[in-house]
């Protein structure tokens, strides 16, 4: 093996890389099937991080040329650096519950899944056949390891209720971690000292950006940092010694300046283990706007109802002089020759106060507010405002 090309061990490097999520599905797939999920994480990030935990030694060999994986009869794989994350794995599990014939079954799906990823990715079957044998050996030498390093027989029979015990207690933590990491509303976990211990999904999407459920509490690496947007508030209330508190604020976001209604709650432990607090977010910014929209159209429904009543007084009062109006011109009319100087200015006066007669009509049905700009100020707009 030590003589393959640096061209295959570049292959079989990209096909590894590049395939991650094609790999966290085949093993999830497998696991699903075959009832292994039952007792494992629920939340996806674990399973990305069991597979980017396989792939790291042998991508990190595969940079240096294909790696030479066979075994030897005097082989220490328990210090092996590509059989290290197998038994560091397996450790893990052993402490909360899981068996040695459980870890290496769902291992052997592990195994499957890369050789799945070889006989759907491979660019030919001679080089197939040759990263198949190098996953093989790979497998084969994480497997060697984690059974070098497990337990002796005789603490395997101390150990059995203890195992028993600890899967009960890791499905009670993977339900309760995924209960949180759904809740709708952004939920952050403060410690003693008021920084972030642990924040859910929706927390980390309104300040970060898009997330991925669980990648907070399976981050190692986080850095437990302050709520800085809040920590007067925080500082103030932990001081009070008052049991919760709620406050209203605009605040900043990933998703730009959103209303937030903000609980602070100290945690409910008697035996104050855990002396931090909660901080529960609800996004009002919806409900604001609304809320606001509500309150311009009850303010345009009142000025609508005070043009009604403005309306109806102006054309009753307008009625009966334009009616009258019309009468006398029309009398002057009738005691004027045909063709006299006088009938055309008649026949105008006759047709604006019909004109008027048209406007106060219109005035009568309007049932919108709608206005128009009129010299330094807005006049409602009669035409749009009224049904004629």
């Amino acid at each position: 093996m030590a003589n393959h090309s640096h061209k295959d061990a570049a292959t079989l490097h990209a096909m590894i890389a590049d395939n991650e999520d094609w790999l966290i599905d085949r093993i999830l797939f497998y696991a699903k099937r075959q009832g292994y999920t039952k007792y494992t994480s629920t939340l996806r990030e674990a399973w990305r991080q069991s597979i980017a935990g396989l792939s790291a030694p042998l991508l990190a060999a595969l940079e240096k040329g294909m790696p030479d994986v066979e075994l030897e009869p005097d082989g220490e794989y328990t210090a092996d650096p590509l059989a290290r994350f197998g038994i560091l794995a397996a450790k893990r599990h052993l402490e909360r519950g899981v068996s040695l014939g459980m870890f290496l079954g769902l291992m052997k799906y592990y195994r499957q899944s890369y050789m799945d990823l070889i006989d759907q990715h491979a660019p030919d079957p001679a080089s197939g056949s040759r990263f198949s044998l190098t996953l093989k050996r790979f497998f084969d030498r994480i497997e060697i390891g984690l059974v070098s390093a497990w337990s002796t027989p005789e603490q395997n029979d101390q150990l059995a209720d203890l195992q028993r015990a600890n899967r009960t207690i890791t499905n009670e933590k993977n339900k309760y971690l995924t209960i949180f990491e759904s809740f709708q509303s952004p939920v952050a976990v403060l410690d003693r000292n008021s920084r972030i211990d642990t924040t859910n999904h929706a927390w980390a999407t309104l300040f970060g950006g898009a997330a991925v459920p669980g990648a907070d509490y399976y981050d190692s690496t986080r850095i437990n940092p302050p709520v800085a947007w809040l920590s007067k508030e925080i500082d103030r209330f932990v001081a009070s010694g008052k049991a919760e508190k709620t406050m209203e604020r605009l605040v900043e976001t990933a998703m730009g300046s959103r209303h937030l209604s903000i609980k602070i709650k100290r945690m409910l432990d008697v035996s104050e283990k855990f002396s931090g607090c909660v901080i529960i977010l609800d996004d009002l910014t919806d409900r604001k706007q609304a809320e606001s929209a509500l309150r311009e159209t009850t303010r345009n429904s009142e000025r609508l109802q005070g043009a009604l009543e403005l309306a109806g007084a102006v054309c009753h009062d307008l009625n009966q002089p334009l009616m009258a109006i019309t009468g006398y011109a029309e009398l002057v009319m009738m005691d004027c020759p045909e063709n006299g100087p006088h009938v055309q200015k008649l026949k105008k006066i006759v047709e604006q106060v019909a004109k008027v007669g048209r406007i106060t009509k219109k005035l009568m049905h309007v049932t919108r507010y709608e206005t128009k700009p009129y010299l330094d100020r807005q006049i409602i707009d009669i035409e749009k405002s009224s049904d004629l």
